[in-house]
């Protein structure tokens, strides 16, 4: 489950991605989400709130697969959970069309790449049986680094109120 290369056997830092996932980077969207709403911004307080949540439950599962390895069977339930995110995020998508163009489109990208996780949890896109087949992993994982490249982009005019927000 997302052990490209076989990563977990080789370097012992993998086994910290689900303490991020579920702490790290769930507490900074929490902290952020609570700007985001005294600054009056509905949407983004909510939106942080539930991906800090989201994201905390698949950081919680990210460490049973780490511990069960290659063994680690499809996770229906957290693929469910992505699903029900997906859903969320596209109800996000059409209420951030209306503060810019831009916010819709990485909500939609966050949609599309909450699907694709949760495919990847349930082993839809890679032989259940095959733990060598990684197809899924990078489907799932080119997807991620594509929502993360929005984000990146978004910081400069979010923070700056510099470059162009469409």
């Amino acid at each position: 489950l997302c052990n490209i290369d076989e990563v977990g056997g080789k370097n012992n830092g993998v086994m910290y991605l689900g303490d991020m996932l579920t702490w790290g980077f769930s507490m900074g969207l929490v902290v952020a989400g609570i700007v985001q709403g005294l600054n009056g911004d509905h949407l983004g307080f909510t939106s942080y709130l539930f991906h800090a949540a989201i994201l905390g439950t698949i950081g919680y599962n990210f460490k049973l697969a780490v511990s069960l390895g290659p063994s680690a069977g499809p996770f229906h339930l957290v693929g469910f959970f992505c699903y029900a995110a997906a859903w969320f995020d596209c109800v996000f998508t059409v209420m951030a069309f209306r503060i810019a163009k831009m916010f819709g489109v990485l909500y939609a990208t966050v949609a599309v790449m909450f699907v694709l996780v949760g495919m990847n949890f349930q082993k839809l896109m890679s032989d259940a049986k095959d733990s060598t087949d990684k197809t899924g992993d990078y489907i799932a994982g080119v997807s991620c680094l594509l929502v993360s490249l929005q984000c990146c982009y978004l910081l400069v005019p979010v923070m700056t109120g510099r470059g162009k927000l469409v």
